[in-house]
């Protein structure tokens, strides 16, 4: 990995209009006033940003918009957590592709899969990607 993922990361909120649409020029003001302000990392897409609120194209417009945003200033971690493993591998090629420097992936939510099958998840996401999970 190019950038080191230390500091301050900040778990980015997710803009949205009246009408509930992701507001691309808020998220942009966003991404630039926090590095202006230091922080050393940021993580789109989160729980902190409604992720599971969102669609999938959401959520790679965002990730897409953070990383053009910070055009390489600081690391960008996306979440690409999703309920199955086939949708967090596809989420982690297209923000690897895009840039991202490292993913971050939360277990499958609304389901227990055994401690094999949680294995079994994160390393099926691990070895679709060559940047950090």
């Amino acid at each position: 990995m190019g950038k080191e993922l230390d500091g301050i990361i900040v778990a980015l909120v997710t803009p949205l209009t009246p009408d509930e649409r992701l507001d691309e020029g808020a998220f942009r003001k966003l991404v630039s006033h926090l590095i202006a302000e230091g922080v050393q990392g940021l993580f789109p897409a989160g729980s902190t940003g409604e992720f599971y609120a969102l669609t999938g194209e959401e959520k790679r417009r965002l990730i897409a918009w953070c990383i053009e945003e910070a055009a390489g200033r600081v690391p960008v971690m996306p979440n690409v957590g999703a309920v199955t493993t086939a949708e967090s591998v596809a989420l982690a090629r297209e923000a690897e592709a895009m840039g991202a420097d490292a993913v971050s992936v939360i277990t499958p939510y609304y389901c227990r899969p055994s401690q094999a099958e949680l294995f079994a998840h994160y390393a099926t996401i691990c070895s679709a990607v060559r940047i950090p999970v």
